[in-house]
């Protein structure tokens, strides 16, 4: 079959660059992806290699401010919904707020700079609606005490998605989407689904799942990470090198300058990230068979409360409740002491609010945050009352003391989303500022605010420490001898 001349010309009329961008992108070729002077940024493109890889299924991106992280997910987003019709996206941050004050106008900026002007956004449902059919939801991943598994995902079904600024990230929300993606026309196109993560150094869950193994040389086959720093990107606005030079703050300027992990940003906190993990490894603790019962009842009619049973200082079984009455909790509490075989003045439980009552009708120790303080020993065998706020932040004290020591193992059956749960609240064991008389821990209320969430976890471990502390009773034996 002959094609005439004018049939071709026809053909390449109908053919606009947008397409060639489209065609380019299927086919793994992102040097159109440049800049008004023609500079390419190669570890944007080496990252766009990654994300339209058929190994990859999971790829965290990132490691210093100006990288061109966001320009990145917006590039693969927009061209994976021209090139695939009906195919379902997400992009996830903490705050849906931040992705229609920021992402999403970096989305708008890709897409005028490649003319790919074929959706529309719809602002009162939060997603862009593609002409053909594809479409971006864009999903608040907050942590939400009533869900706190993330079941409002549970049902979506997406062929791949991006979550910004992960560091702000719980990990149950990481958790729950990556189970979500390649469910949506994967097969079809025959797409890998992937999970696109970027982010700035934070230790949490990306450090000890990505960074670290990274780091090690021991990343899961299905992972990949690739480092970006300002330096890197040719793109970048005049001064903002410099700007980041000059901030005053140590922490942030080596997170977000030069990319270090490694850095403890918070020179308040009490524990290293390295021994936070560490109590979930320290099987070198052994077995006492001296049992301990200790419990955070949900305050005030709070979302959940803890009760945790201790062999020594190894956290052997922890309970959880939602939402639940004090006589499900105290039938709990009965039910592990004949379990475990553990005493009355071996539970404690926190008395402030609806507490009071269990430790009442349970008859256990009474915990109570705003106490005074317990007397300690010191060197010449005296005891004082050491200058600390209240019994909460002396029992803190003393077990961020324990943790950096490798003191305690938690060899409770948890989930990881449970196990990130717990190292982040024993990372909120911060010296306050605020407090200068006396030594203080960082309020509950601030804690809330940062987390989103009460420490239940953190209150429930900490009340171990009291035992340790108080006074021990001493039986005087009197000896007579018969003459």
């Amino acid at each position: 079959m002959q094609i005439s001349t004018n049939h071709i010309s026809e053909l390449i009329k109908g053919i606009t660059p947008l397409d060639v961008k489209i065609e380019a992108f299927k086919r793994g070729i992102f040097d159109f992806i440049i800049n008004i002077e023609g500079k390419r940024h190669l570890k944007q493109q080496q990252a766009l290699k990654i994300l339209t890889d058929k190994e990859t299924e999971e790829f965290s991106y990132g490691g210093a401010a100006g990288g061109a992280k966001s320009w990145t997910g917006c590039s693969w987003l927009l061209f994976n919904s021209l090139a695939y019709p009906g195919s379902k996206w997400f992009i996830g941050r903490e705050e849906l707020k931040r992705i229609t004050e920021s992402t999403l106008i970096t989305f708008f900026k890709v897409a005028k700079t490649y003319e790919a002007g074929s959706f529309k956004y719809n602002g009162q449902k939060n997603f862009i609606q593609f002409e053909n059919g594809s479409r971006i939801d864009l999903l608040e991943l907050k942590y939400l005490p009533r869900d706190p598994l993330y079941e409002r995902f549970g049902s979506t079904e997406y062929t791949g998605g991006w979550i910004e600024e992960a560091g702000e990230i719980n990990f149950g929300a990481y958790d729950v989407l990556k189970t979500r993606i390649g469910r949506h026309y994967n097969d079809l196109y025959k797409i890998t689904a992937k999970v696109f993560i970027t982010c700035n150094p934070k230790k949490n869950w990306l450090y000890t799942d990505f960074y670290k193994p990274f780091k090690e040389n021991n990343l899961e086959a299905h992972k990949k990470m690739l480092l970006a720093f300002v330096q890197d990107n040719p793109f970048i606005e005049n001064g903002y090198i410099e700007r980041l030079k000059r901030t005053k703050d140590k922490a942030k300027r080596e997170r977000l300058l030069n990319g270090n992990w490694e850095y403890d940003d918070n020179p308040y906190a009490l524990c290293s990230y390295d021994d936070l993990i560490g109590v979930f490894e320290n099987d070198h603790i052994q077995k006492t068979n001296n049992y301990y019962l200790t419990a955070d009842i949900a305050r005030f009619g709070s979302d959940e409360a803890k009760i945790g049973v201790w062999d020594g200082w190894i956290l052997e079984e922890i309970i959880s409740f939602d939402i639940s009455k004090t006589t499900e909790i105290q039938s709990v509490i009965e039910a592990l002491r004949v379990k475990y075989n553990i005493p009355k003045n071996k539970c404690i439980a926190d008395e402030d609010g609806v507490g009071g009552g269990v430790v009442d009708n349970c008859g256990i120790v009474g915990f109570k945050n705003n106490a005074r303080p317990l007397e300690e020993k010191i060197t010449n065998g005296k005891t004082e009352v050491p200058e600390y706020e209240n019994l909460q932040s002396q029992c803190l004290f003393k077990l961020a003391d324990r943790i950096n020591t490798a003191g305690i193992y938690i060899n409770a059956d948890v989930s990881p989303s449970e196990k990130e749960r717990i190292i982040q609240e024993l990372g909120t064991i911060e010296i306050d500022p605020a407090v200068t008389k006396k030594l203080s821990i960082v309020k509950k209320a601030r804690i809330k605010e940062d987390i989103g969430r009460s420490p239940d976890y953190r209150d429930m471990i900490l009340m171990r420490m009291f035992f340790d502390l108080q006074p021990k009773k001493t039986v005087t034996i009197l000896s007579s001898r018969i003459i």
